[in-house]
């Protein structure tokens, strides 16, 4: 008859991957920090005079975030009140944004499934 030998693990090892398991366990069901606004851009003039150039360095969004920019100004026609950006790896972006003096302008990006809250600037 063949005999068969087995290896039996340290009790340390058992309570070590109890421990491992259990912490896993916990992050999976702990909630995800929301997706921060992106940061204040600077505004500077456009080609024209109804336009304004937002401009946000490096870690101003998210790497590769979707940037949606809203002029809230009920004046304003839909379809130049949305506007939008993609911002770089490093997370730098600009847009072109339709908008006048004390004009409002609703910031917010998005990455994947999160939407972060709007940041709020006012054109001078």
């Amino acid at each position: 008859m063949r005999s068969v030998s087995t290896l039996a693990a340290p009790p340390w090892m058992a309570a070590a991957m109890a421990v491992g398991f259990a912490a896993c366990a916990s992050a999976c069901v702990s909630p995800t920090l929301p997706l921060p606004p992106p940061d204040a851009p600077v505004i500077v003039p456009g080609t024209d005079a109804d336009h304004v150039e937002l401009r946000a360095a490096c870690d101003g969004a998210q790497p590769n975030a979707i940037l949606i920019i809203i002029n809230t100004n009920p004046e304003v026609a839909n379809d130049l009140a949305i506007s939008g950006s993609r911002a770089s790896s490093c997370g730098s972006w600009d847009a072109t944004v339709y908008a006048h003096s004390n004009d409002t302008l609703q910031i917010t990006q998005t990455v994947g499934d999160q939407a972060s809250t709007a940041v709020l600037v006012t054109v001078q």
